[in-house]
């Protein structure tokens, strides 16, 4: 990516005016820019062998866990219909473990839901469920009409091997496994499944895409909905994988190349950083998905015109782009969605540590107007970090913070952010990573993460939501 010198910007007043360039994937091969300039729980049901030329060692295998164990049932069959648009290429493997329940129509949980800073004191719900501001159901919630016919009118949890059919409504691709009744809010299972791929269909690389409802670092739910916490929620059994338990999930299959969340709120820094010796990159939104998340022909299409090039970088930008691209042909929709590297991670807590330092020396009604005007997203108490420091930024008389400030924004741009892209106006300054800014108390669970306990951002956190004696 094209580094960029956040002081020059901040001299010539154009601080942020723009994120870090975002690579035009209009036509398609251009991603090759990036590479340019880029410097065990058993399962109940047994599993049956992969075909022998399965074993062939490949560039890349792509493992989606598409928990539709909610209502998000029939996206499954769509959004795997839109993987076998474009199916893999001759070089990669792209298994799905994907489970469903039978419909039942969307209902409203009694007592509404989390907090929401865009709406102080109201009572709004987690993603996923209809929210009084949307003037009515959102396509999530809907059913959705799919062909019906053996391949795609059926419920349990199955293992598939994606094949390229065009544009045909029925699922082509090979079954792999008929699991039965498995519970796809358990990381052992997440982690078992990613086990399984690996000896079955070898690669190079390997990339993990996590498919759900998402609630950020979410630790555990709030007490009406026990199972909001992090991500992949499955509604029969009440249970869903939370950040910690994720990143070990990704650390007991071996690791991957790529991580991502096709899921809600995921691109915190929290999540990232309890990702940093599990995957190399993490792809994911700051914002709520709309119901249909990624548009899996427009991520495939990309790979195959760089089907030659694909180092992890130009594939997650690929995600990133082909996600920009399916909602911006869609009209209007307000998305964001960014890939940045763990690499850079330590040293971005350690330089942003000092930063804190110097915050917290800071008048705190400053720092709370600048969290205040943040953008943020729909849960987890959520805001933009990027965005959060250029406020401070530009309300400090402080020019030692001024000076940090710039330090940590040259550091995320040239070190972590990968690629960030966002569709309408309301995320222009969304700049591809997101931090826990709540705009009402503390959340004591924040301290089982590993950002919590080896920086200072609890610490910080606790201090700006103090109430003031």
């Amino acid at each position: 990516m094209k580094h960029l010198n956040i002081g020059r910007l901040l001299l010539a007043s154009a601080f942020l005016a723009a994120p870090a360039a975002a690579l035009d994937f209009d036509a398609l091969p251009s991603v090759r820019e990036i590479a340019a300039q880029a410097a065990g729980t058993e399962v109940s049901v047994p599993l049956p062998a992969a075909p022998k030329d399965a074993r062939v060692l490949k560039e890349w295998t792509i493992m989606v866990f598409m928990n539709g164990k909610n209502n998000l049932s029939d996206y499954v069959i769509s959004d795997m219909n839109e993987m076998e648009k474009y199916g893999p290429t001759e070089n990669i493997n792209i298994i799905t473990q994907a489970a469903r329940i039978k419909y039942t129509p969307p209902s409203y949980p009694p007592g509404g839901g989390g907090y929401y800073d865009d709406f102080p004191g109201a009572i709004v719900p987690h993603p996923g469920w209809p929210n009084p501001y949307w003037g009515g159901l959102p396509p999530m919630l809907s059913k959705i009409t799919t062909v019906k016919d053996a391949s795609t009118d059926w419920a349990g949890v199955r293992r598939y091997l994606v094949t390229a059919d065009g544009d045909n409504g029925s699922l082509s691709s090979t079954m792999l496994a008929d699991l039965g009744t498995v519970d796809m809010g358990d990381f052992k299972q997440l982690a078992e499944f990613g086990k399984w791929v690996k000896q079955n269909y070898p690669a190079k690389k390997y990339m993990l895409v996590v498919w759900n409802h998402g609630s950020g670092w979410e630790m555990k739910g709030l007490d009406l909905f026990p199972a909001i916490k992090g991500i992949s929620y499955d509604d029969e059994t009440g249970h869903g994988i939370d950040t910690v338990q994720l990143a070990q999930a990704v650390r007991e299959m071996g690791g991957v190349d790529i991580y991502a969340s096709d899921a809600c709120l995921m691109q915190m820094a929290e999540v990232v950083y309890e990702l940093r010796d599990a995957a190399k990159v993490v792809v994911g939104s700051e914002e709520n998905e709309p119901g249909d998340g990624w548009g899996y022909h427009e991520f495939l299409a990309r790979v195959h015109s760089n089907k030659n090039n694909l180092t992890p970088e130009v594939m997650a930008a690929a995600a990133v782009q082909g996600y920009k691209a399916f909602y911006a042909g869609a009209g209007s929709k307000a998305t964001t969605q960014s890939a940045v590297r763990t690499s850079g991670m330590l040293g971005f807590r350690t330089i942003l540590d000092r930063w804190v330092d110097l915050a917290m020396k800071e008048d705190k009604a400053l720092v709370t107007a600048a969290r205040g005007e943040a953008v943020s997203f729909g849960g987890a108490g959520s805001k933009d970090l990027t965005h959060f420091m250029e406020l401070v930024h530009g309300k400090t008389k402080s020019r030692t913070l001024k000076t940090q400030t710039v330090k940590v924004m040259d550091y995320f741009y040239n070190n972590v952010l990968i690629d960030n892209a966002t569709t309408g106006d309301k995320f222009k300054k969304a700049y591809g990573m997101g931090a826990y800014l709540p705009g009402y108390s503390f959340d004591e669970d924040y301290a089982k993460l590993a950002w919590a306990r080896d920086g200072k951002w609890d610490e910080f956190m606790k201090w700006l939501t103090e109430k003031q004696p």
